[in-house]
């Protein structure tokens, strides 16, 4: 039995993706739950808000066999002066990916995100997202998987980049 499949996101999903942002929003185990009113943000919103409204958000969901959403992962080119959090330069997406808890430590997030890097480099050379560095847990996935620190960002947060491929030189 699969525990998971993964289909890509639609605006259908936005009250899940709500969820799913949430979700991302980490926070040390010691500390204090975000307040849900944190998704009122402006700076926080334009992650997901009015999703698939441009065709540069690229995300997926994970499934369960019943249908239920569980996880996903997704991207939007966010331009100054809305840059996000995670701002490489303007042809990086930004990444979001949250798996719900009851399902994490089971290989959710490694199979969005390969789902979503196998799609990504089609459109893009980089994704770039921020961690924050105590979440030792996502550090070590997203290293797994080529993204590396490229600067620090709100909170102390770690952004962090994968260079999905290298555009080739047009011959001169």
């Amino acid at each position: 039995m699969r525990l998971a499949t993964v289909r890509p996101l639609t605006a259908s999903d936005q009250e899940f993706l709500w969820e799913a942002l949430y979700e991302a929003l980490w926070v040390p185990p010691d500390g204090p739950r975000l307040p849900r009113s944190v998704l009122e943000r402006p700076q926080i919103r334009i992650h997901s808000e009015n999703w698939a409204a441009s065709p540069d958000d690229l995300g997926f969901a994970a499934m369960t066999e019943n249908g239920t959403p569980i996880g996903a992962v997704w991207s939007r080119l966010l331009l100054p002066p809305n840059e996000g959090f995670a701002f490489f330069d303007s042809g990086t997406p930004q990444l979001g990916i949250a798996v719900l808890a009851p399902f994490q430590g089971r290989g959710i997030g490694s199979l969005l995100l390969e789902h979503y890097l196998a799609e990504a480099r089609e459109k893009y050379t980089s994704v770039s997202l921020s961690v924050h560095p105590a979440n030792a847990r996502a550090v070590r996935l997203y290293e797994r998987f080529g993204f590396a620190q490229f600067g620090l960002g709100a909170g102390g947060c770690l952004n962090m980049v994968v260079r999905l491929h290298t555009p080739q030189s047009m011959p001169g």
